[in-house]
Protein backbone atom coordinates (compact mmCIF):
# COMPACT_ATOMS: atom_id res chain seq x y z
CA UNK A 1 0.00 0.00 0.00
CA UNK A 2 1.36 3.40 -0.99
CA UNK A 3 1.62 5.96 1.80
CA UNK A 4 -0.11 9.25 1.01
CA UNK A 5 1.51 12.59 1.77
CA UNK A 6 -0.02 16.06 1.78
CA UNK A 7 1.20 19.60 1.39
CA UNK A 8 -0.08 21.88 4.15
CA UNK A 9 -1.96 24.85 2.73
CA UNK A 10 -3.96 27.61 4.31
CA UNK A 11 -7.33 29.04 3.47
CA UNK A 12 -7.14 32.71 4.33
CA UNK A 13 -10.33 33.58 2.44
CA UNK A 14 -12.24 33.13 5.71
CA UNK A 15 -9.56 34.21 8.19
CA UNK A 16 -7.37 37.20 8.91
CA UNK A 17 -4.48 37.73 6.57
CA UNK A 18 -1.32 38.65 8.47
CA UNK A 19 1.97 39.83 7.03
CA UNK A 20 5.32 40.45 8.68
CA UNK A 21 5.75 43.99 9.93
CA UNK A 22 8.17 46.11 7.93
CA UNK A 23 10.80 45.94 10.68
CA UNK A 24 10.70 42.12 10.67
CA UNK A 25 10.85 41.45 6.92
CA UNK A 26 14.64 41.23 6.72
CA UNK A 27 17.23 39.25 8.66
CA UNK A 28 20.92 39.24 7.75
CA UNK A 29 20.10 41.10 4.51
CA UNK A 30 17.68 38.47 3.22
CA UNK A 31 13.93 38.15 3.35
CA UNK A 32 13.00 36.49 6.64
CA UNK A 33 11.13 33.58 5.05
CA UNK A 34 14.38 32.57 3.30
CA UNK A 35 15.98 32.11 6.71
CA UNK A 36 13.50 29.33 7.49
CA UNK A 37 15.26 26.51 5.70
CA UNK A 38 15.11 23.74 8.29
CA UNK A 39 17.64 25.21 10.72
CA UNK A 40 16.80 26.04 14.32
CA UNK A 41 16.09 29.66 15.18
CA UNK A 42 15.97 29.38 18.97
CA UNK A 43 19.35 30.99 19.57
CA UNK A 44 19.11 34.74 19.16
CA UNK A 45 15.46 34.68 18.09
CA UNK A 46 13.47 37.85 18.71
CA UNK A 47 9.68 37.47 18.47
CA UNK A 48 8.37 38.42 15.05
CA UNK A 49 5.53 40.91 14.73
CA UNK A 50 2.69 40.28 12.30
CA UNK A 51 0.27 42.99 11.24
CA UNK A 52 -3.05 42.66 9.47
CA UNK A 53 -2.80 43.12 5.72
CA UNK A 54 -5.79 45.48 5.87
CA UNK A 55 -7.69 47.11 8.72
CA UNK A 56 -10.85 45.32 7.60
CA UNK A 57 -9.20 41.99 8.49
CA UNK A 58 -10.02 42.62 12.17
CA UNK A 59 -13.62 41.51 11.48
CA UNK A 60 -12.44 38.03 10.54
CA UNK A 61 -11.45 35.25 12.97
CA UNK A 62 -7.82 34.15 13.33
CA UNK A 63 -6.89 30.75 11.90
CA UNK A 64 -5.20 28.10 14.06
CA UNK A 65 -2.58 27.42 11.38
CA UNK A 66 -1.39 29.30 8.31
CA UNK A 67 1.75 28.92 6.25
CA UNK A 68 2.22 32.13 4.27
CA UNK A 69 5.71 33.69 4.58
CA UNK A 70 6.48 31.56 7.65
CA UNK A 71 4.11 29.07 9.28
CA UNK A 72 2.24 30.39 12.33
CA UNK A 73 0.01 28.49 14.73
CA UNK A 74 -2.21 29.06 17.74
CA UNK A 75 -1.63 27.65 21.22
CA UNK A 76 -4.23 24.96 20.43
CA UNK A 77 -2.33 23.89 17.29
CA UNK A 78 1.00 24.01 19.15
CA UNK A 79 -0.35 21.68 21.86
CA UNK A 80 -1.62 19.17 19.30
CA UNK A 81 1.54 19.25 17.19
CA UNK A 82 3.77 19.02 20.30
CA UNK A 83 1.90 15.90 21.39
CA UNK A 84 2.94 14.01 18.22
CA UNK A 85 6.34 15.58 17.39
CA UNK A 86 9.56 15.82 19.31
CA UNK A 87 11.83 18.83 19.70
CA UNK A 88 14.06 17.62 16.84
CA UNK A 89 11.19 17.72 14.34
CA UNK A 90 9.63 21.11 15.06
CA UNK A 91 10.25 24.16 17.19
CA UNK A 92 7.82 26.85 18.28
CA UNK A 93 8.96 30.46 18.50
CA UNK A 94 6.64 33.04 20.05
CA UNK A 95 5.34 35.82 17.83
CA UNK A 96 3.00 38.77 18.15
CA UNK A 97 -0.19 39.25 16.16
CA UNK A 98 -1.75 42.64 15.79
CA UNK A 99 -5.25 42.73 17.28
CA UNK A 100 -4.92 39.85 19.75
CA UNK A 101 -3.55 39.21 23.22
CA UNK A 102 -3.41 35.44 22.69
CA UNK A 103 -0.11 33.63 22.22
CA UNK A 104 0.83 32.52 18.70
CA UNK A 105 3.97 30.80 17.46
CA UNK A 106 6.12 30.64 14.40
CA UNK A 107 6.14 26.95 13.64
CA UNK A 108 9.55 25.88 12.31
CA UNK A 109 9.89 22.44 10.73
CA UNK A 110 13.46 21.33 11.36
CA UNK A 111 15.55 19.56 8.75
CA UNK A 112 14.73 18.69 5.17
CA UNK A 113 14.36 15.31 3.51
CA UNK A 114 16.37 14.12 0.53
CA UNK A 115 13.59 11.88 -0.72
CA UNK A 116 12.61 12.76 -4.28
CA UNK A 117 12.66 10.10 -6.97
CA UNK A 118 13.65 12.41 -9.84
CA UNK A 119 13.19 9.77 -12.54
CA UNK A 120 9.50 9.39 -11.70
CA UNK A 121 8.73 12.96 -10.59
CA UNK A 122 7.79 15.81 -12.89
CA UNK A 123 9.28 19.26 -12.28
CA UNK A 124 10.53 22.42 -13.93
CA UNK A 125 13.99 23.85 -13.36
CA UNK A 126 15.19 27.45 -13.51
CA UNK A 127 17.26 27.70 -16.72
CA UNK A 128 19.95 29.87 -15.11
CA UNK A 129 20.67 27.78 -12.01
CA UNK A 130 19.17 24.34 -12.70
CA UNK A 131 17.47 24.53 -9.28
CA UNK A 132 13.93 23.23 -9.16
CA UNK A 133 11.36 25.96 -9.73
CA UNK A 134 8.34 23.82 -8.87
CA UNK A 135 7.05 20.27 -8.91
CA UNK A 136 4.08 19.14 -10.97
CA UNK A 137 4.23 15.62 -9.51
CA UNK A 138 6.39 14.13 -6.75
CA UNK A 139 7.37 10.51 -6.20
CA UNK A 140 9.44 9.66 -3.14
CA UNK A 141 12.27 7.15 -3.10
CA UNK A 142 11.73 6.32 0.57
CA UNK A 143 9.10 6.42 3.30
CA UNK A 144 9.20 9.56 5.44
CA UNK A 145 8.86 8.71 9.14
CA UNK A 146 8.38 12.29 10.37
CA UNK A 147 4.96 13.84 11.03
CA UNK A 148 6.01 17.17 9.47
CA UNK A 149 8.77 17.56 6.93
CA UNK A 150 10.28 19.66 4.18
CA UNK A 151 11.78 18.50 0.90
CA UNK A 152 15.34 19.62 0.15
CA UNK A 153 14.55 21.10 -3.25
CA UNK A 154 11.67 23.29 -2.02
CA UNK A 155 12.49 23.63 1.66
CA UNK A 156 11.71 27.36 1.76
CA UNK A 157 8.21 27.10 0.44
CA UNK A 158 6.33 23.94 1.37
CA UNK A 159 5.60 21.82 4.41
CA UNK A 160 4.32 18.28 4.22
CA UNK A 161 2.61 15.76 6.48
CA UNK A 162 1.77 12.08 6.27
CA UNK A 163 -1.72 10.57 6.36
CA UNK A 164 -1.64 9.91 10.12
CA UNK A 165 -0.74 13.52 10.90
CA UNK A 166 -3.42 14.83 8.55
CA UNK A 167 -6.05 12.74 10.37
CA UNK A 168 -4.88 13.93 13.81
CA UNK A 169 -5.01 17.59 12.78
CA UNK A 170 -8.41 17.21 11.10
CA UNK A 171 -9.91 15.44 14.16
CA UNK A 172 -8.63 18.31 16.31
CA UNK A 173 -10.71 20.72 14.22
CA UNK A 174 -7.91 23.17 13.53
CA UNK A 175 -9.15 26.15 11.55
CA UNK A 176 -7.53 27.61 8.46
CA UNK A 177 -5.46 24.66 7.28
CA UNK A 178 -6.20 22.10 4.61
CA UNK A 179 -4.24 19.28 3.04
CA UNK A 180 -3.48 19.01 -0.66
CA UNK A 181 -2.33 15.69 -2.12
CA UNK A 182 -2.40 16.79 -5.76
CA UNK A 183 1.42 16.66 -6.09
CA UNK A 184 1.36 12.98 -5.14
CA UNK A 185 -1.49 11.77 -7.36
CA UNK A 186 -0.83 11.00 -11.01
Amino acid sequence: MKIMYYMIKDNLDMYRNYILSDKDKMINNEMYYQAFDGKSHKVGYKPLNFVMAQASEKKRPIADVWVTVVPVCSQKAKDIISSICDEFEVEFLPCNLEGTNEQYYVFNVLGAEDCVDYNNSKFLRYPSSEKIMFFEHIEFNKEIKKHFFRINDIKYSHYFVNEETKEILEKAGLKGVFFDNSLFVK
